[in-house]
């Protein structure tokens, strides 16, 4: 019975007994025992109240205990998680230090196959520096001479001979070799013609007379390689600057001797396109009869040169 329906009644039952003609003796005895249970009904209703929060709270803890089942369910697949992937870094520590190992091999091979490029091109160096001597050597007896107008019937040799009589006055007929027109067409439409000098003291004696043709528009030059001819044009400046100043400088190849002492053109930074401008510069047209010549590279200064046996037996042949 619920704990107010026991209530009402205890209640009624204290009215009717106040109601009905009972000894007092027995009215008071009865009254204690309503008393009694009433008393009792109430201790009932709260221990009923305190039970129903103790369910409450039992099916909190129930609640709380499912979750916390929940939780450790997911702490064990954390921690198997962490496990395998601590055997997954395990296993890619082991694949990093067999990287680095092989690193470390290929750092050593690298190492080797640099010295050995560093070898191959110090020997590739000499070589090049071999074969443009070589070059410099074959080139030796040949000159340069630009200005000559060209004509398809012409005959080289004879035109360059004629060219030397008259314009370097020198009468007897030099010895030549080959004698042909080569390189890029000139500003007259002409490309140069290179000769081949049988005797290199007859060469020299060209090259010595050549001061006549200043102020023309024909130059003399000796070959060189391409190589050579662009170093010599960032020494020419220095060459011609020098000598201005009245030192001894000599161009030899592509050597510069300044009172003697090699110069150093490591230091320099002369723009090739520069001197070419000043090169064409100073071949501008000074007399009518050259005004359809080619422009030609002005001529360095050459220092006297001693006879070699060589020329003794070139001379002999």
């Amino acid at each position: 019975m619920d704990p107010n329906d026991t209530k009402l009644l205890l209640e009624e039952t204290s009215k009717n007994t106040l109601e009905a003609n009972i000894e007092p003796k027995t009215l008071e005895v009865l009254n204690k025992i309503l008393n009694t249970l009433l008393s009792m009904n109430n201790r009932i209703a709260k221990i009923e109240t305190e039970v129903e929060k103790i369910e409450d709270v039992k099916q909190q803890l129930s609640s709380v205990v499912q979750r916390m089942d929940h939780v450790e369910n997911n702490i064990a697949d954390l921690q198997q998680h962490n496990k395998e992937m601590e055997n997954s870094f395990e296993g890619m520590g082991q694949v990093v230090e067999k990287a680095l190992e092989k690193c470390e091999l290929n750092r050593n091979d690298i190492e080797k196959i640099e010295e050995t490029t560093m070898q191959e091109k110090s020997i590739i160096k000499e070589l090049q520096e071999t074969v443009l001597d070589l070059k410099c050597r074959s080139m030796k007896n040949n000159l340069v001479f630009n200005g000559l107008t060209y004509h398809p019937s012409e005959d080289c040799e004879a035109k360059l001979q004629d060219f030397i009589n008259r314009q370097l006055g020198i009468e007897y007929m030099v010895t030549l070799g080959n004698v042909h027109r080569f390189g890029k067409y000139g500003r007259n439409g002409a490309r140069p013609i290179v000769a081949r000098f049988v005797y290199r003291k007859e060469l020299e004696h060209v090259l010595k007379q050549a001061y006549r043709l200043k102020n023309t528009n024909f130059g003399i030059n000796e070959q060189f390689p391409p190589e050579i001819e662009i170093r010599r044009r960032k020494l020419y400046p220095i060459f011609k600057k020098e000598k201005s100043l009245g030192k001894q400088a000599r161009l030899v190849r592509d050597k510069l001797y300044i009172n003697g002492q090699l110069f150093n053109p490591e230091n320099i930074n002369i723009n090739p396109a520069n001197n070419d401008r000043e090169i064409i510069n100073q071949r501008t047209p000074s007399t009518p009869q050259h005004r359809e010549a080619a422009n030609s590279p002005p001529i360095p200064p050459r220092s006297k040169r001693t006879r070699t046996e060589s020329d003794t037996a070139e001379k002999s042949r």
